[in-house]
């Protein structure tokens, strides 16, 4: 297993509560993220409505790397600016696959992406960067479509 670990961040503005809501409606990220986001299907949402699991299909495609992954994910939601989107694990041998958005004011509102994972690949595949390319395609994506639900 090769550990990958990504992060990104970008400054939009829209309010910190239209943020949060874009990101935790996990559903919702094939319309603004097709070309990573491929599929989500909800398998429960809470009394309010907000998904809180989905299969997903998530298509990675950066520095030769091409791959998708077939995952159900968690999502917590903390309103004050955190979503948490975390694979449910087969076993304790899976792999993570955690990616936590951190939404908080700062001359905008500050979107910053943590993406930690691991991947069954040869040492010889080079892996250098892939984490914080991943990172920043999602949170450009996330920032466009923030910006296009303004406009």
């Amino acid at each position: 297993m090769r550990d990958l670990h990504g992060t990104a961040s970008e400054v939009v503005a829209a309010p910190p509560e239209k943020c949060v809501a874009l990101l935790a409606a996990i559903d919702g990220y094939p319309d603004w993220y097709p070309g990573g986001v491929r599929e989500v299907e909800v398998l429960e949402r809470n009394a309010a409505g907000q998904p809180t699991s989905a299969l997903t299909v998530l298509h990675v495609e950066v520095a030769g790397f091409d791959r998708d992954f077939h995952l159900t994910m968690t999502v917590k939601v903390d309103p004050r600016g955190r979503v948490a989107l975390t694979k449910v694990k087969a076993d304790s041998s899976d792999p993570p696959f955690d990616v936590v958005w951190h939404i908080s004011e700062h001359e905008g509102t500050l979107i910053k992406l943590d993406l930690d994972t691991a991947l069954s690949l040869s040492r010889f595949v080079p892996l250098g960067g892939v984490g914080n390319s991943i990172a920043r395609s999602f949170v450009a994506a996330a920032s466009e479509a923030l910006a296009a639900e303004d406009s």
